[in-house]
C-alpha cells in the first residue's frame, strides 16, 4: 500500500469535507435565522423546514465546488512529498 497516497487522500478528504461541513452550518444558520425572523417562525419549523434541507444543498455544493479554490490557497497539496518531512521522497526514478 502507497501510504503517501493513502495520505493524501485522506488530507484531501478531511480538509474539504471539514470546511464544507463549517460553510454550510454557518450560511445555514445565518439564513435560518434570517427566514425564522422575517416569517416569525417557531425554532423547530425554521430548522426542520430551512436549515436542515439548505445545510445539505450547501455541504454537497461546496464537497463539489472547494477544491480547487482550495488548491489555490495551498490548503491542498497536489504531491504528497510536499506533506511534510516524515513523508520521505523517493528518487525518481523508481516507480510506485
Amino acid at each position: 500500500m502507497n501510504w503517501r497516497r493513502l495520505y493524501a487522500a485522506f488530507q484531501i478528504y478531511l480538509v474539504v469535507g471539514g470546511a464544507a461541513v463549517v460553510g454550510a452550518t454557518f450560511w445555514a444558520m445565518v439564513i435560518a435565522g434570517i427566514c425564522r425572523f422575517a416569517f416569525e417562525l417557531d425554532e423547530n419549523a425554521a430548522v426542520l423546514f430551512i436549515f436542515i434541507p439548505l445545510f445539505l444543498a450547501l455541504a454537497i455544493y461546496l464537497v463539489k465546488a472547494l477544491p480547487k479554490p482550495l488548491r489555490r490557497a495551498g490548503m491542498l497539496s497536489d504531491e504528497p512529498e510536499r506533506f511534510g518531512p516524515w513523508l520521505a521522497t523517493r528518487p525518481k526514478n523508481e516507480s510506485d
